[in-house]
């Protein structure tokens, strides 16, 4: 059985860290994961319930519709503020839509975040994603300080796939427990 697993990239940036993070996610998923990288989450338009009509725009379809083909969702996101990013909370808020039909309902959810503080990034996503409906995976965050990353290649450091690969492995376990309940 394959698991599919949706990772948000929260940053737009060109030289996001947490896009080459989903890069690496990608490469050191274990067999039978299928990862697919939503990064661009920055052409959804805001979130606004007058235009989430049964015509939802095409980047909001394209979103509801990857994440409810997912069994698990990897969301990425740096510290804007000391929170998540807007891109990635819009993209949680575009998901949760329309009321009681969340494409995040019932899913296992990890948040990884590289940031000067990390611990509040991953509340408050935690917090977004259960509201929304996901089930965010308490003990799978993997979380990394911005200057330990600072001119390394996230690919062969041992330090960040081992982290990742352990929360991509809770996420796979916590899919496959999913869809067996």
């Amino acid at each position: 059985m394959t698991t599919k697993l949706a990772v948000l990239v929260g940053s737009p940036r060109s030289a996001s860290i947490h896009r080459r993070l989903a890069d690496v996610v990608a490469g050191l998923a274990p067999e039978g994961t299928e990862v697919e990288i939503v990064d661009y989450l920055d052409t959804l338009p805001f979130y606004n319930e007058d235009n989430d009509t049964e015509s939802a725009p095409e980047p909001v379809q394209r979103l509801r519709d990857q994440l409810s083909d997912a069994d698990a969702a990897l969301l990425l996101s740096p510290a804007n503020n000391g929170t998540l990013s807007a891109v990635l909370k819009n993209a949680i808020d575009w998901a949760s839509r329309p009321y009681g039909q969340s494409s995040l309902s019932g899913k296992p959810v990890a948040v990884s975040s590289a940031a000067h503080n990390t611990s509040t990034v991953v509340d408050h996503t935690h917090l977004a994603v259960t509201i929304a409906g996901g089930l965010p995976l308490a003990d799978a965050s993997a979380t990394f300080a911005l200057a330990e990353l600072d001119g390394i290649d996230l690919s062969t450091h041992e330090p960040v796939s081992t982290a990742l690969r352990a929360t991509v492995d809770a996420l796979v376990l916590a899919a496959a427990h999913t869809d067996a309940a």
